[in-house]
């Protein structure tokens, strides 16, 4: 499959947002949501929080360029899942083993008799660290993978994503009570359709951006403020009953929009801190938040508790030594390489 520096320049910019609302979280959670500190958090995160469905449209995307139609016939479930198993799955169950270890010293966990069975507890819920659960989706995602490629191959691409969109709205709206629903494929099953969709289609999605991007533009610009905004009067004043509908509509233009700035700028993810991110993005996926915590841990030890001077800590240091140890990291592996 040719390389497509767009989706490149995609995967560095949901990681460097992820690691925005984990940034923010602390926050979040902690001010007082009348203040305007909180609003200026709040709604920054909630723009950024279309990266889980931007990441598993981006993977369907791709795997569909690679193995829809005749013409990629290469597909070979075995191999394809061997191939997940080492790339997806080991680093997720070594990062759950990281991260039980190394926060035992703040008070998290405990070492046990019982620890064996607790990190495996974690490691199929998907629950350790708050942002583990994607990888519980994408790996169902993937599991079915010859079913997403019989149904692109066989089935008119509009009529699926209608059936997926039902689909994952009415799941939204009756599995809402079950506790780990965010764990269930179903729940972003769209974006996946979507994906494949797009990818089986490429040059097409392509030019449909291109031919409306001005429209598509305002679009985004007023379910941006519809979002941002309305979660802000949902969390502070009243309910908004609508609120997961509008979310949905945001995610879906936030995905074209960061579609477009990518054929826009694809060139600068051959810098050097940029090309780092996408290589390893999956490994600052999963590890950032071990930064966070130890970065609370030393603010509290030194007696650290403005707001303002957490969130600025926590900027910091999450990026700075997320980015500088994977950097080292690639550069070793790299030279190993060669």
């Amino acid at each position: 499959m040719e390389k497509r520096k767009e989706i490149d320049f995609i995967n560095v910019l949901l990681c460097l947002l992820v690691m925005l609302i984990h940034i923010l979280s602390y926050s979040i959670s902690t001010l007082d949501k009348t203040s305007v500190w909180y609003a200026a958090v709040l709604m920054p995160s909630r723009l950024a929080s279309f990266v889980v469905q931007g990441f598993i449209f981006i993977s369907a995307l791709k795997y569909s360029m690679r193995y829809c139609g005749k013409q990629n016939s290469g597909f070979k479930y075995p191999s394809f899942m061997k191939s997940r198993v080492k790339t997806v799955i080991a680093p997720y169950i070594l990062w759950n083993i990281i991260f039980y270890l190394a926060l035992i010293p703040l008070g998290y966990f405990i070492l046990s008799t019982g620890s064996i069975k607790a990190i495996c507890t974690y490691i199929v819920r998907g629950d350790m660290i708050s942002h583990f659960y994607f990888v519980v989706v994408i790996v169902q995602f993937y599991l079915l993978m010859p079913l997403w490629l019989k149904l692109t191959d066989n089935f008119n691409g509009m009529m699926l994503c209608v059936i997926s969109m039902c689909i994952m709205v009415l799941f939204g709206r009756y599995a809402s009570g079950f506790r780990y629903n965010d764990r269930i494929f179903l729940k972003y099953i769209f974006y996946w359709i979507w994906g494949c969709t797009a990818g089986r289609n490429y040059e097409r999605f392509i030019h449909m951006l291109d031919k409306n991007k001005g429209k598509l533009l305002i679009t985004f610009l007023i379910f941006a403020f519809a979002d941002s905004f309305g979660l802000y009067i949902n969390n502070t004043l009243r309910i908004i009953p609508v609120m997961e509908y509008i979310h949905i509509a945001y995610c879906i233009f936030a995905i074209m929009l960061v579609f477009m700035l990518g054929i826009k700028f694809s060139g600068i993810v051959d810098k050097t801190v940029l090309s780092v991110v996408n290589r390893q993005s999956y490994n600052i996926y999963l590890s950032h938040c071990l930064v966070l915590y130890y970065c609370n841990y030393l603010l509290n030890y030194f007696g650290i508790y403005s707001a303002k001077a957490m969130l600025l800590a926590r900027f910091v240091l999450c990026y700075a030594v997320t980015l500088i140890f994977w950097s080292i990291y690639d550069v070793v592996k790299r030279k190993i390489s060669c």
